[in-house]
């Protein structure tokens, strides 16, 4: 079995390859060249934001994966952001529809809509959300969403952050989560968001609670392609 990878942006591009060394069975091995790919092979590329990775990046996959005719999945990760996770993959769907782009037969179109962000879902990592937050630059985020009790994909921005996003509010408050535990994140270096520790405990947060339920797809397809290569 072989599988293409086409995620949104540099921050997927590094941390996706580290989680896939644990989520995929132990036998895939990543190759460098789509043309590689034989067996139990995954490529990966960063489709460099939106909307680059659907205007030219998702084509561009398709025409490789069909030239090659040996890949069986193509995973396309992309952010929801202020839309639910199922609104952004029937976008793409219809997106795919509507621009005529056909994927061979033997090979299946998976969708990943990330909700808000990749940033999102590292925060369900309860073990680094600070315990003690009294005069801390964390504090302002800590009082308005505890990311460690309640869903982090039901948190909205409050009315004082006015830098962007949802999703960027997100992200800043990732780095100010993180900053409690001395790790400097960014997302051009997301430093400990990789690790099989930090992996370790997203699963436990996705499989103890009904949170983040854009990642347990994720956690979920990659189970199924474990389930399909042992038969």
């Amino acid at each position: 079995m072989n599988l293409y990878f086409l995620v949104e942006g540099k921050t997927e591009g590094k941390v996706y390859p580290q989680w896939l060394e644990h989520l995929l069975p132990v036998d895939f091995s990543r190759i460098n060249n789509a043309s590689q790919a034989s067996k139990n092979n995954y490529y990966l590329i960063s489709g460099g934001g939106y909307p680059s990775i659907l205007d030219n990046h998702l084509r561009n996959a398709v025409e490789e994966v069909n030239e090659y005719g040996n890949y069986d999945w193509l995973i396309l990760v992309i952010d929801a952001d202020d839309i639910t996770a199922q609104s952004k993959i029937k976008e793409v769907e219809q997106f795919i529809i509507n621009e005529n782009i056909v994927l061979n037969s033997n090979c299946h179109l998976h969708v990943v809509a990330q909700k808000y962000c990749i940033e999102t879902w590292f925060l369900g990592n309860c073990k680094v959300y600070p315990r003690n937050t009294d005069g801390s630059d964390f504090l302002s985020y800590a009082q308005f969403y505890d990311v460690s009790q309640q869903d982090p994909e039901g948190m909205n921005k409050p009315a004082w952050f006015n830098n962007g996003s949802v999703s960027i509010y997100h992200e800043n408050y990732l780095r100010k989560m993180l900053a409690e535990k001395n790790i400097r994140y960014s997302k051009a270096n997301p430093n400990g968001v990789g690790e099989k520790y930090y992996l370790d405990q997203l699963q436990k947060r996705v499989k103890e609670t009904s949170h983040l339920s854009s990642l347990k797809s994720l956690f979920n397809f990659c189970e199924s392609i474990s389930a399909q290569n042992l038969s």
